[in-house]
């Protein structure tokens, strides 16, 4: 059995078990079509001085179909990219949409470890990677590996080169064949910051599903304009680049280089109204306003996620941008916009210190699976229309979903209101320290208010007295000082009890951060494990 084959049978599967969700709405191929011929002038994506309406989108995506078609791709197949924030790669995906091809979105940062086990994995039959630089030769890399796709299709590269993006654009074009909304539209592969990378199969029901429940929560429609720097190798990326110009009618600005000077003066000459990112994109947008002057009048909402979000910084954005709603929101790969932030300002400066508000149905669950009293703290499990089918791996759905169907989120949490969640650690990230549970995210959003701290992340080490330690790493901010005494008495003064303070300090000049700049804890356990415990 091939790979495609395989996914074919996994997606039988999960129909069966009543894991795939179906949607009263027509997957993004039909939708797009339909909108093309409605409107084709309508300008959906701007990149780099590049503008697509909806007919230069849809008729590129049909010429790239063609050529894949002549090359062998069928209904089913596979096709991936390793392209950074680029409108070609919206190209691709609409092509995929029409031709009923399954899509893998891969980070640039990835090499021949990532890539030599995700390819096969998915069965990738065509990949699309950026043009040779200087510093890495992608194209190069796919073809040194043990399984190689068939078609290795290099973007804004050499004009001799045969198998380039420009050149399969010259094609005839091809016959469109758009899958069921109930077939599998995504792989997507978490970041491994929970443990082993996992491949995330989202259909074209379950992405129209929460694009529709998020743009309708947010407000969104053909008068917005989105900015979005997130990769769209990333579930949020992804989504705000692919679905969101053609669900709601806005026009998505992809930015393919995160520069908070250039992010400003985007936002302000484009009349941009809403933005997404994790805590480094707000901190950084903040300061580069403030340089230049700027409150960024049009921007309605920003959306901030993917990482831990202080409070403060909150509070600062709305203080800061007098017309936007800046909210926590959260989610996964494998349930986006689970909780999509919240919609008006004085909720949003009420509930700072939330992580926004439920849109699907949620519980929460003590150790034994049972659910824990109101206001109490149990792991978060989730279910509705917009939660992915299941893993690719079979093996990887054991023990993440409930009997009636809920997707164990991996976090603990709160609801307050029994509207709004507090995300109070991870399942993983607990510290059993002498036999008792910490959560290290209290500490860290404690630690945070400190005026020397700039990041922090706190993590459990092996102890032979006490089971594990507790760890903090933490950056400073220029010219202040903060060692041990400081802490002590921080944690004191917020009140903390002397169990969950840690026993280590490492003041460090950066903390590992992936592309989106959720801090890497199972690398600072690797580090924290290999210290010598203070005297």
């Amino acid at each position: 059995m091939t790979p495609a084959e395989g996914l074919s049978a996994r997606l039988k599967t999960l129909q069966e078990a009543g894991r795939i969700s179906l949607t009263p709405w027509p997957g993004l191929g039909a939708l797009a079509l339909a909108l093309t011929a409605e409107d084709p002038d309508r300008v959906v994506i701007s990149q780099g001085g590049c503008h697509l309406t909806r007919g230069d989108l849809v008729g590129l995506a049909q010429r790239l179909g063609g050529a894949l078609q002549a090359r062998g791709l069928k209904k089913g197949s596979v096709v991936a990219f390793q392209l950074p924030n680029w409108w070609e790669a919206c190209v691709v995906n609409m092509a995929a949409a029409l031709f009923g091809w399954r899509i893998v979105p891969l980070l640039p940062i990835y090499r021949a470890a990532e890539l030599g086990t995700i390819l096969p994995a998915c069965g990738v039959e065509a990949i699309f990677v950026p043009a040779a630089t200087p510093k890495i030769d992608h194209a190069a890399l796919v073809r040194g590996l043990d399984q190689v796709p068939p078609a290795i299709i290099t973007v804004r590269g050499d004009s001799n080169d045969p198998d380039r993006f420009e050149t399969l654009l010259d094609h005839e074009p091809g016959a469109p064949q758009i899958a069921p909304v109930a077939d599998a539209k995504l792989i997507l592969f978490t970041s491994g910051s929970t443990g082993r990378p996992k491949g995330v199969i989202h259909t074209h029901a379950s992405l129209d599903s929460a694009v529709r429940v998020a743009a309708k929560y947010w407000g969104l429609d053909e008068d917005d304009v989105l900015y979005v720097p997130s990769p769209i190798g990333h579930i949020g990326g992804s989504i705000y680049a692919f679905e969101f110009p053609w669900i709601t009618g806005c026009r998505t600005i992809l930015e393919d280089h995160w520069e908070p000077s250039r992010a400003v003066a985007c936002i302000d000459r484009e009349k941009v109204t809403f933005m997404a990112g994790a805590t480094p994109f707000l901190r950084g947008l903040l300061d580069a306003a403030e340089a230049a002057g700027s409150r960024l009048p049009c921007l309605r909402h920003f959306i901030c996620g993917g990482a831990s979000v202080p409070p403060d910084l909150v509070r600062r954005a709305l203080g800061a941008l007098p017309n936007a709603v800046v909210s926590r929101a959260y989610g996964s790969t494998e349930a986006p916009l689970a909780f999509p932030g919240i919609w008006d300002r004085a909720t949003a400066e009420a509930r700072a210190d939330t992580d926004g508000e439920k849109a699907l149905d949620v519980r929460l669950l003590g150790p034994r699976g049972r659910e824990v009293a109101a206001g109490a703290e149990g792991e978060i499990a989730v279910r509705g229309p917009q939660v992915f089918a299941g893993y690719l791996d079979p093996e990887d759905d054991k023990g993440s979903f409930t009997q009636d169907g809920f997707f164990l989120m991996g976090d603990l949490g709160r609801l307050v209101e029994e509207r709004f969640v507090v995300i109070t650690g991870r399942t993983k990230d607990i510290i059993i320290r002498k036999g008792e549970n910490i959560s290290p995210l209290e500490i860290e959003n404690s630690l945070l208010r400190h005026p020397a701290v700039k990041t922090v992340s706190i993590v459990g080490a092996p102890d032979a007295e006490r089971g594990e330690m507790v760890v903090a790493f933490v950056v400073t901010k220029p010219g202040t000082h903060f060692g041990m005494a400081e802490m002590t008495a921080h944690l004191e003064a917020a009140g903390f009890a002397r169990q969950k303070f840690p026993e280590r300090l490492e003041v460090v000049g950066a903390l590992p951060t992936n592309s989106v700049g959720k801090i890497q804890k199972p690398e600072l356990r690797k580090i924290a494990a290999g210290l010598v415990p203070m005297p």
